[in-house]
């Protein structure tokens, strides 16, 4: 019996050993980047994304986002950032027109199916938008 107490007391501080660096590496990836805006939101997802993929052991993954934090650190402006943000938005709004003139053609033919899947992805896009405009508008908040 004392060999299988002392067996199970070996395996638990094995498995102690184990678990602890696990929590406290998840523990980083909880770090709230919404707080953050421009260069150094991205900074803090992208450290958040390393944590996660070193903690599974994806070193294809680490790797290409040590590449794009460096690229960050090197290149992320807050202007770049806006320019970025302004095309993207500006190519949301023309997804968003085609969208509603597919609608508007799936309403006149009654099309029931396409009325709702057109609904669907102009309530997407609109949300989508809304997202980008908040965080252009954080941007210019965070001169």
């Amino acid at each position: 019996m004392k060999n299988t107490s002392f067996a199970l007391a070996a395996m638990s501080a094995c498995l102690l050993s184990f678990a602890l660096p696990t929590k406290l590496v998840f523990a980083d990836h909880h770090q709230d980047c919404s707080t953050m805006a421009g260069c150094d939101k991205k900074r803090c997802e992208i450290s958040k994304q390393i944590v996660m993929a070193k903690a599974h052991g994806n070193t294809h993954k680490v790797a290409g986002l040590e590449t794009a934090l460096k690229n960050v650190d090197t290149h992320c402006t807050t202007n770049g950032l806006k320019q970025d943000l302004t095309a993207e938005i500006a190519d949301v709004k023309q997804q968003i027109d085609k969208y509603q003139a597919s609608l508007k053609e799936a309403e006149e033919e009654s099309n029931l199916d396409k009325t709702y899947k057109y609904k669907q992805k102009l309530l997407s896009e609109n949300t989508k938008l809304a997202e980008l405009e908040q965080e252009l508008a954080s941007l210019d908040g965070a001169k």
